[in-house]
């Protein structure tokens, strides 16, 4: 059984904490080594497109109580630089306030790595500064056009430096033939180590221009396809009709048996459609 948290949102410190408490996650953050919070900063726009800054921040915050690890904020943006993107988010900032180190993600080091239990991406490319490191996928809940919801698995497309996956956009090459197959051997190579989702406002319709949601709460597990058949559900969607979630259903992790924790629930999930 995968335990997810779902946590009635109040203000972002006090929402977070209670979700990472009811899935235990000070007995299994690492002790040191490095953490990487890895939020999705697709580009340079405002939440909820973009994962919160104070998001982050809150969940930075518990990990800095809770590990003696190093930890660091990750990402290789979708479009533009990350550079420029991390400054116009407020990441640029935190990090000077903070002194946390910014990785890009689409640049620096990587690795070629291969599976032959890969779907399509037989080889991938891995950066380094990802490659032992404990990835904590801190997405926004929102929708979207080719996948019908982007939750923490597919945030983890972050990884992928754009200089080797890039096309029309820094990740497009990810998403032909199939971005579900991707999805799931994204996250084969590299799964995330914890899923902190937030679900206080969601994105309706689209990544990019969906309608801003209040769905008032926060999302938190270790099962990556857990997290995101419960998110899936919140949007109105069956997580069993979409087929990343399907395909990483039993490999990756599991939707079948999944408990909700935590102090409350604000919303009742969606009807599936369909």
């Amino acid at each position: 059984m995968s335990d997810v948290a779902e946590v009635r949102f109040t203000n972002y410190r006090e929402a977070v904490a209670a979700a990472l408490d009811a899935v235990a996650a000070p007995q299994r953050l690492p002790a040191d080594g490095l953490i990487v919070l890895k939020p999705n900063l697709t580009q340079a726009a405002r939440p909820p497109v973009t994962t919160a800054v104070a998001f982050v921040e809150a969940v930075y915050e518990y990990c800095r109580r809770h590990s003696g690890a190093e930890i660091a904020v990750g990402e290789g943006c979708g479009k533009g630089r990350t550079c420029d993107v991390y400054e116009a988010t407020g990441y640029g900032e935190l990090a000077r306030r903070r002194g946390l180190r910014l990785i890009d993600f689409n640049e620096g080091p990587a690795v070629a790595l291969r599976r032959h239990d890969a779907l399509q991406l037989k080889e991938l490319c891995l950066p380094v500064a990802a490659g032992e490191a404990f990835i904590v996928s801190l997405p926004v809940l929102k929708d979207h056009r080719f996948t019908t919801t982007t939750i923490a698995m597919k945030n983890m497309f972050g990884l992928a430096p754009g200089r080797f996956y890039g096309g029309f956009w820094n990740k497009s090459k990810l998403h032909w033939p199939s971005v579900h197959r991707s999805i799931f051997d994204v996250c084969l190579y590299k799964p995330p180590g914890l899923c902190v989702v937030d679900a206080s406002v969601a994105l309706a319709g689209s990544h990019l221009s969906g309608t801003p949601t209040p769905l008032g709460v926060i999302l938190a597990g270790f099962d990556p396809v857990a997290v995101d058949a419960v998110g899936s559900r919140l949007m109105g969607h069956d997580p069993h009709k979409i087929e990343y979630l399907r395909l990483a259903n039993g490999v990756l992790g599991d939707m079948d048996d999944v408990r909700i924790v935590g102090r409350g629930r604000p919303v009742t999930p969606s009807r599936p459609t369909g």
